[in-house]
């Protein structure tokens, strides 16, 4: 089961075509340079990442996201719905909240599991372990909070934003 909650400036319509998901739009602020967020909830089915990533896309495509910044979100909600979806525990949540005076997309997931995401050392021939190195290289910073519950990232939403150069607050320092 999906759910889906939109709050922003300009609410999207609810669709039926969604495969279940229903959207509620709900204005948030008065100024064109307003915050807007997204959330989603969904059973931890594989099939759900792949629908987080279209969701999101979407979603960023109505906020007019740059496609630069807008890929690098796409692949971070894939990278952090999976880790939710294979490790964690319960329903996972989705939040994007797009804040345009700091110039920031910022992504939570979060789900019941209280054991905090955490780098791997990725092995040459292994399939697994590069998805938070990926979260780490595409974000401004990245992170665990609500004890361990939640993994989050800021994307830049200026495509000046030199990729791989960026700090973390995550007890891992990126080394890309």
């Amino acid at each position: 089961m999906l759910m889906t909650t939109h709050r922003t400036a300009t609410p999207p319509r609810p669709r039926g075509d969604d495969g279940g998901a229903h959207a509620v739009g709900a204005s948030t602020a008065r100024c064109p340079l307003a915050s807007h967020v997204f959330e989603m909830a969904m059973e931890p089915v594989d099939v759900h990442v792949a629908q987080a990533r279209r969701t999101t896309a979407t979603v960023l495509k109505h906020w007019s996201l740059p496609e630069t910044p807008a890929e690098d979100a796409r692949l971070v909600v894939s990278e952090l719905v999976s880790n939710a979806i294979i490790h964690g525990s319960g329903d996972v949540r989705l939040r994007l909240r797009l804040r345009h005076d700091e110039h920031e997309l910022r992504i939570r997931v979060t789900d019941d599991s209280t054991a905090p995401a955490r780098r791997r050392r990725a092995s040459a021939a292994g399939l697994g372990g590069r998805g938070l190195h990926l979260v780490a290289c595409l974000s401004l910073r990245w992170g665990v909070a609500d004890g361990g519950r939640t993994t989050y990232a800021v994307i830049p939403t200026l495509t000046e934003a030199p990729p791989c150069r960026r700090t973390t607050h995550s007890s891992t320092e990126p080394t890309c």
